[in-house]
């Protein structure tokens, strides 16, 4: 979602995310990343997000079929904030 200031973007946002966390049960999980984050920092971001317990995986493969396991447990809907921030490689 963006738009200009004060057009109510943040109150819109949080008061779906708030009717889908009551009504539907779902895990709202919010996310924020530093400018132009690296795939390693996504993926630590969300082992933090997650909860996941223990220590973070040393070797991106492991690390990233740890989060495609814990991902597709359950539903869960991440708002991302400032997503712009995001390039190919961390989207990736």
């Amino acid at each position: 979602m963006h738009g200009g200031a004060g057009f109510g973007k943040t109150l819109a946002v949080n008061t779906c995310l708030r009717e889908l966390e009551e009504t539907a049960g779902e895990e709202v999980c919010r996310v924020t990343f530093r400018a132009r984050p690296t795939a390693r920092a996504v993926r630590y971001e969300l082992f933090e997000t997650l909860r996941l317990p223990g220590e973070p995986p040393r070797h991106p493969s492991e690390f990233d079929r740890l989060l495609k396991t814990t991902l597709a447990e359950r539903p869960r809907t991440f708002l991302v904030d400032e997503a712009q921030w995001l390039n190919g490689e961390a989207c990736g």
